[in-house]
């Protein structure tokens, strides 16, 4: 039986996710901000953010006071248009009125980077604000190597360590609720601030860094108080 002639329409539902990829400089940027923290012990002790976090890690720290004025400047602007143009493709895709306008969009600060490290993970959890976005500084092959030679994961039919995953909706047949995927460093992650996602653990004795922003139109943001960063539940 042939399709001539016959309209054949396909129509997506659910949450947007876009990923892409971050400028070498602002992965240079986050990067020595990332390990100035690190390297003070004050701003070790003071920017401390895992109270405010989901994950299970030993060490998540916001970027208070870790950027100069010039470097944050560069990170909030390469930050705001990829998350305007993440409202403009949801629009196009959805073809509703999404599209943030640039000056509107803020980001809830602090920002704050993740050091992962073996048996550490990040259970089920959202954000706030409107929007989030995550993205990878420093990803070892080890890490997916696992997926694929580990006696744990290569003869699994759902290989999933150090893998990203979002999930959404009930499970009602040919429909996903979930999207599995495999971090790169400079890669960048858009998604609705309120779509589950979780990060699973690896178990080589390597370190990966990510970091994590929250975003929201001015007018909402002006009504939060303090834009902490995640929560496991409601």
């Amino acid at each position: 039986m042939k399709n001539t002639g016959r309209p054949w329409d396909a129509y997506r539902l659910g949450p947007v996710i876009l990923r892409t990829r971050i400028s070498d400089h602002l992965h240079t940027i986050l990067l020595n901000a990332s390990n100035k923290i690190r390297k003070s012990k004050k701003l070790k002790l003071k920017n401390d953010y895992r109270k405010n976090l989901a994950g299970n890690l030993t060490e998540e720290y916001n970027f208070n006071n870790a950027f100069s004025p010039q470097a944050e400047k560069i990170v909030d602007e390469e930050l705001i248009w990829l998350a305007q143009n993440y409202t403009k493709t949801c629009s196009e895709l959805t073809f509703r009125k999404f599209t943030i306008q640039k000056k509107n969009i803020v980001i809830l600060k602090p920002g704050w980077v993740n050091f992962m490290k073996p048996g550490e993970w990040n259970p089920s959890h959202t954000h706030t604000g409107s929007i989030s976005c995550v993205l990878f500084l420093k990803v070892p092959e080890e890490i997916e190597l696992e997926n694929k030679q580990s006696e744990l994961s290569n003869k699994s039919n759902t290989p999933t360590a150090g893998r990203l995953e979002f999930t959404y909706g009930e499970n009602i047949g040919f429909t996903p609720t979930g999207s599995l995927r495999v971090p790169k460093e400079k890669d960048i992650y858009f998604f609705p601030a309120r779509l589950n996602h979780m990060v699973y653990p690896f178990k080589s004795n390597v370190e990966r860094v990510s970091v994590s922003f929250n975003f929201a139109d001015r007018t909402y943001a002006e009504t939060i108080l303090e834009g902490n960063g995640e929560a496991a539940w409601d």
